[in-house]
């Protein structure tokens, strides 16, 4: 059975402890082209969250003082692509849209920092958003191409649009369920 030495000097553990960690610094953000997308999916998701999805769920006294341009942009989305869900706010959608705002949107910032300076603490995290994300968007695209939305005209731009916030949160749920370890350390250069 394994025994811990408690006698051990403190020196003797930092020193191990610094040799462990001295090949540890994960690899650039850039090196890593699947996790600088989920970074930049992240930043993007915040302002859309805040400024877009959040208006199905403001109650009509915050929602007459919400800036304009976003109660605009939200107007020329439901006219443009002819979306029926944010138009009309179905019950079903409108609880989608507060896991986003409570769950989601929390998130985000989390895997801003986690990702970008790799802690690997972020990997259940961040396969639970992505099943989560993706499993709510799932009802959203049957409701566009076999529900109210199949006659609408722009449905394939609908289906494309939704179908990434279904696509790019899964591929992150598979790239962490894969990854025993999520952030590659950086090569080690050579000395010459």
């Amino acid at each position: 059975m394994f025994a811990l030495n408690w006698d051990c000097p403190a020196s003797s553990i930092d020193s191990l402890c610094a040799a462990l960690t001295a090949n540890m610094a994960t690899q650039s953000l850039f090196a890593r082209p699947l996790h600088l997308l989920a970074v930049l999916w992240f930043i993007i998701h915040i302002p859309t969250t805040l400024l877009i999805d959040i208006q199905s769920i403001l109650p009509p006294e915050m929602a007459k003082d919400f800036p304009q341009f976003a109660k605009d942009l939200l107007q020329w989305h439901i006219k443009n692509n002819g979306d029926h869900l944010v138009r009309d706010n179905p019950v079903w959608f409108v609880t989608f849209v507060w896991c986003e705002v409570c769950l989601q949107l929390p998130f985000f910032f989390l895997a801003i920092y986690a990702y970008t300076f790799g802690r690997s603490w972020i990997r259940i995290p961040a396969i639970m958003y992505g099943v989560h994300a993706a499993t709510t968007v799932l009802p959203m695209l049957a409701e566009f191409h076999h529900g109210g939305g199949a006659a609408n005209p722009q449905k394939g731009a609908l289906l494309a649009m939704y179908g990434a916030y279904a696509a790019v949160p899964m591929l992150l749920a598979l790239d962490m369920a894969v990854s025993r370890v999520p952030f590659p350390a950086a090569k080690k250069k050579k000395a010459a």
